[in-house]
């Protein structure tokens, strides 16, 4: 009886194994290779170079002058100081209170991220492709039944001790949309927010029952961070920090650079955009980096600079700095609200302009009021594209559709005509019909065009119902 049994499981084993091959093989096919499934094919990425030097020319007469001038960049120097380090900053008792006491703030936040996620009639999915139920949504209604006091407390000062995500939720499980539909799905995780550097100061509102989770106020984001990324800060800490950051402020210019102090204890990765002081000891110059002690409060070390990782923010606002920034950013791939490490469509665009010195706030709508807005909607797809080429100034003007950002990065010559070009992160573009997406899934240079000749049945970015332009060097009025 026991070797029929046997031989059964092995026949079943057989079967299976007989049957693996076979449904894979759609994806081995080289005639599907750029076929994930029907809502999901590659877009020809190799048909658009992504050497810099092709599309920010090192021979142009510009490339090496400045592209903001000096006041311009002192004022936008001076706006990011000021959300660190000074009136806007999160450790600013003044601009905290007014935060906590408005009605869309900190406690607006808190309920209406718990509203858009466990109301009865919101559907999401986990990471087993099934539905969130009724218990899982109770289970996050508890955790965020926290109460945010009125008053500024400066014991809840903090600071991030690595990079780390700001959440909707308390939780780091994911809440997708209909994985069924192009678009939704991994990897929209819908609880992901966004993500902070490492050295953000942060103030700290609420902290779920186990104190697991922070609910946290950010130079940029509100939302939720595993309490063990932070640390608190003293009045002690925040004067050397802050004096020395104002004095002299580093900022990472290679993206994914390792931080290890000099102990020897690795203390974090970082990406393009972290902020961080230096500091000249013994004559040579060090990057200042938080760490935390035993009681939870957090504590500088040092690390030697090194110029390949880290440089002294303003960086001048050349063409050949931003090249040169741009390609250890470019081809990295795209990550829904900064998951994976990765950057989605305003990350990469934030990220490129800190060290330069530019404060932009987090995601595509905000970006495109941070400056002189030219709504150009009512135009054709031509006309827009004319417009651009004419009156686009590289590196400092943004592009707007809705839900996403792009850098026009200047006009170049393509398939015989001048065309605008633009740096961005991009997940995909979509086909007039049936849904379905062209994924690009990463940081890109592309020129825009009405249409891809290689890609004739995808919908062009410039043809969006919505398209603003914004010249980051002019104020809006």
């Amino acid at each position: 009886m026991k070797q029929m049994i046997g031989f059964s499981i092995l026949l079943l084993l057989i079967g299976c194994s007989n049957k693996t091959p076979h449904s894979l093989s759609l994806f081995n096919d080289k005639q599907n290779i750029n076929v994930i499934d029907q809502t999901k094919k590659l877009f020809p990425i190799a048909n658009y170079p992504q050497n810099s030097a092709r599309w920010i020319p090192p021979n142009e007469p510009g490339y090496r002058q400045p592209f903001l001038t000096e006041l311009q960049q002192k004022k936008a120097f001076n706006t990011l100081l000021a959300h660190y380090f000074g009136e806007q900053s999160p450790w600013n008792g003044d601009y905290i209170q007014s935060v906590l006491q408005d009605a869309k703030g900190a406690k607006g936040n808190l309920s209406h991220f718990a509203e858009k996620f466990t109301a009865a009639n919101v559907s999401h999915y986990g990471e087993n492709f099934r539905l969130l139920d009724a218990s899982w949504k109770a289970k996050m209604q508890h955790r965020v039944s926290v109460s945010i006091a009125d008053r500024y407390t400066a014991t809840s000062r903090g600071i991030t001790l690595r990079e780390t995500a700001v959440r909707f939720l308390p939780t780091a499980y994911p809440a997708f949309e209909d994985p069924r539909e192009a678009g939704q799905g991994y990897p929209f995780d819908m609880l992901q927010n966004s993500t902070l550097h490492p050295a953000e100061p942060v103030y700290i509102a609420a902290v779920t029952a186990d104190r697991s989770w922070s609910f946290i106020i950010s130079p940029t984001e509100m939302g939720w961070v595993d309490s063990s990324h932070i640390a608190k800060v003293n009045d002690h800490f925040i004067q050397q920090w802050t004096t020395m950051a104002k004095k002299k402020l580093g900022a990472v210019i290679n993206d994914n650079a390792s931080f290890t102090d000099k102990q020897g204890v690795f203390r974090f990765t970082a990406r393009t955009g972290t902020l961080l002081p230096l500091k000249s000891i013994n004559g040579k110059t060090n990057i200042a980096l938080p760490a935390y002690d035993d009681k939870g409060y957090a504590v500088i070390r040092y690390a030697p600079q090194s110029e390949q990782m880290v440089r002294q923010t303003p960086i001048s606002p050349t063409a050949e700095n931003m090249a040169h920034i741009i390609q250890y950013m470019q081809g990295k791939a795209y990550g829904w609200g900064s998951l994976y490490g990765f950057n989605d469509c305003s990350a990469e665009v934030r990220n490129l302009m800190l060290p330069f010195g530019i404060f932009l706030p987090r995601n595509s709508l905000p970006q495109s009021l941070s400056g002189k807005r030219i709504d150009l909607s009512h135009y054709s797809t031509d006309q827009r594209l004319a417009y651009l080429i004419k009156y686009g100034q590289p590196f400092k003007t943004l592009v707007y559709i809705k839900g996403h950002i792009m850098l026009y990065v200047g006009n170049a010559d393509w398939q015989g005509r001048t065309v605008p070009i633009i740096y961005h992160n991009v997940w995909g573009l979509r086909p007039a019909a049936p849904p379905s997406r062209s994924i690009i899934g990463q940081s890109i240079f592309m020129p825009l065009l009405a249409q891809y000749s290689d890609a004739s049945e995808l919908e062009s970015l410039a043809s969006k119902p919505l398209f603003i332009i914004t010249y980051l060097d002019q104020a809006e009025g």
